[in-house]
């Protein structure tokens, strides 16, 4: 290699290094470290991990409560009303999975405005109307469970408890025979 060559390869190495620092340099000026956060041995400790999987936050709590299985009767709208997920056995060592809503409506049909009396009877005799859906659906057998009939009973036994509404549907937002 001849003297001129060396020079040559000293001064691409010399670019090549100049460019590779102020890349750097660049690089560092642009970033934001204010948004870094320290370390903490504390916060990423396993006792703190195992705790955070023990008792999960308040909101996913909820949302594992509304997402997952609820025997909260709660009101959708005027006419409808979801009485939860229930788990019933049945005959012949079965269990029925289901979650059922309500289409309902006033009893006084003269009324020219809804008074908002069917709903708050619904939400009031929530566990009497659980109890009634239960009771219909565990003297049953797997075949009588599927049937229209069944809706029928089920409409009616829920009309026995109420006075200011009356059920018009029975639906089956789940319904699983395991």
């Amino acid at each position: 290699m001849t003297m001129l060559q060396k020079i040559i390869k000293i001064f691409i190495l010399l670019i090549i290094s100049v460019l590779l620092v102020l890349m750097i340099v660049y690089g560092v000026s642009n970033s934001d470290f204010k948004n870094l956060k320290k370390y903490n041995e504390e916060d990423y400790g396993i006792n703190n991990i195992r705790d955070k999987m023990q008792n999960p936050s308040k909101r996913k709590q909820e949302f594992a409560k509304e997402r997952f299985y609820t025997n909260r009767v709660t009101v959708k709208s005027s006419t409808m009303a979801n009485l939860g997920d229930f788990t019933v056995n049945i005959a012949g060592d079965k269990k029925l999975i289901l979650n059922i809503s309500l289409k309902y409506k006033e009893k006084n049909k003269n009324a020219w405005i809804s008074t908002g009396a069917a709903k708050n009877e619904i939400l009031a005799k929530g566990d009497v109307l659980r109890d009634a859906v239960i009771h219909t659906f565990s003297n049953s057998n797997s075949a009588r469970v599927t049937n229209h009939r069944m809706k029928k009973e089920l409409v009616k036994n829920i009309n026995t408890y109420l006075s200011e509404g009356e059920i018009e549907e029975v639906y089956f937002n789940r319904f699983l025979i395991q």
